[in-house]
């Protein structure tokens, strides 16, 4: 039953994200009965400090959202946009009835078979449409030119894409099924194509050239170690110098220069934003649902902006933190274990699950519930990993070999 709910919370939002809240139900109530009905007495496990840091902090982002609807409320905001503005804040006390009925296989399992699906929903989209241009030079209408279909959901194969590249280019024992280089192979294909083709988004690209960079990063550190290439190491530099060589004598650089200028029409809109919201920033914020003062708006609610972050701070003023201190206590321990601690596997998957954090910059899809659970995976894998039963691995040069 948990299974089938997390799973329904991800794939249902390839549909509808909204319809993905019934499955949300669906895993409150699962969730209540599987501890309801556990043998064993659920409470608070032994934490360490870095830990309880992790652990504590979905409750923080939970009263942030009780402020913010609060202030909304008092500020005289329609009650329906105070509930629907930022709605995946109220997700996060959840997390504790994730925390102890959830176990880390099973929600990698779930995400894994709606990713399956996601790249069927992908696949399905520019086989329909052959990613015909919409009109115009691609160096004049930049990637949106040749965009078949955007979908957030294709982010679900972000982990599995970076657990991919460490298989083959790094770590050569584990990799969540990907047991050999084909297998790594073919799911690198198919994962890099999902994320990258269909939306043609500069954050998705984005995130695909950083998992690149921080696998060459960490492959090339270990090199230095032991003087030692691996041959797919040694393939991999060569597929980047080759990459790097079709953008200086190809129109290639121009398109992506141009989607990422301001010359370009989203970006123009999102520093048109940024000036907009950013002026009326204040220290206890507006409120849940408010529209800026200035009259500026996006959408007819008023409230919802492409630039969350900064909307964020603009609704929850200094409230905003405690989901920015989550996320970047993540990426802190993301980073730590894929590049000081050795644990390149970990280390991806929870810098995969974060993967959102880059496109959800410039676009309304940071919380929605996909990827609060998202999230709430990264966070439980965290706390597991921290546990003083686990030693860092501190060798890995041998490998790459």
């Amino acid at each position: 039953m948990i299974f089938l709910s997390l799973f329904l919370i991800f794939v249902l939002s390839i549909v509808d994200g909204r319809i993905s809240y019934l499955a949300v139900a669906l895993f409150v109530v699962s969730g209540l009965l599987k501890l309801g009905l556990s043998t064993s007495v659920v409470g608070a496990r032994k934490l360490n400090s870095a830990q309880f840091f992790i652990f504590i902090m979905p409750f923080f982002i939970f009263l942030s959202w009780c402020y913010g609807v609060l202030v909304g409320l008092l500020n005289g905001v329609e009650v329906s946009y105070v509930f629907s503005n930022f709605a995946g804040l109220s997700l996060y006390i959840l997390f504790y009835i994730f925390y102890f009925s959830v176990d880390v296989d099973t929600s990698k399992k779930a995400l894994f078979f709606s990713a399956i699906c996601s790249c069927v929903f992908g696949f399905y989209a520019v086989y329909d449409s052959f990613a015909s241009v919409g009109g115009g030079e691609l160096d004049q209408v930049g990637l949106a030119g040749v965009r078949t279909l955007y979908s957030a959901t294709f982010l679900y194969v972000a982990p599995f894409l970076f657990v991919c590249l460490v298989r083959l280019f790094l770590e050569k024992k584990y990799g969540f099924g990907f047991r050999s280089d084909l297998k790594a192979g073919f799911g690198l294909l198919v994962f890099g194509f999902i994320l990258v083709v269909p939306a043609m988004s500069k954050g998705f690209i984005l995130v695909f050239v950083l998992m690149m960079v921080f696998v060459f990063m960490a492959g090339y550190s270990s090199v230095l170690r032991s003087l030692v290439i691996g041959k797919n190491l040694f393939f991999m530099t060569f597929l980047v110098l080759l990459a790097g060589a079709l953008l200086l004598f190809t129109d290639f650089y121009n398109i992506i220069f141009f989607s990422f200028s301001s010359g370009e029409g989203s970006n123009s809109i999102r520093s048109e934003q940024f000036d907009y919201l950013v002026s009326e920033w204040s220290f206890s914020g507006a409120g849940l649902g408010s529209s800026l003062k200035s009259g500026y708006q996006r959408d007819d609610t008023g409230y919802g902006f492409e630039l969350t972050y900064i909307n964020l701070i603009n609704k929850l003023g200094v409230l905003s933190l405690p989901l920015f201190l989550s996320y970047c206590s993540a990426l802190f321990f993301g980073f730590k274990f894929f590049f000081f601690d050795g644990k390149w596997v970990t280390g991806a998957w929870v810098l995969g699950l974060m993967a959102f954090l880059i496109p959800g910059a410039g676009n309304p899809l940071l919380l929605a519930p996909v990827f609060v659970f998202m999230h709430f995976i990264a966070m439980t894998l965290i706390i597991v990993e921290l546990s003083p039963r686990r030693k860092p691995v501190v060798n890995r040069t041998q490998q790459l070999e």
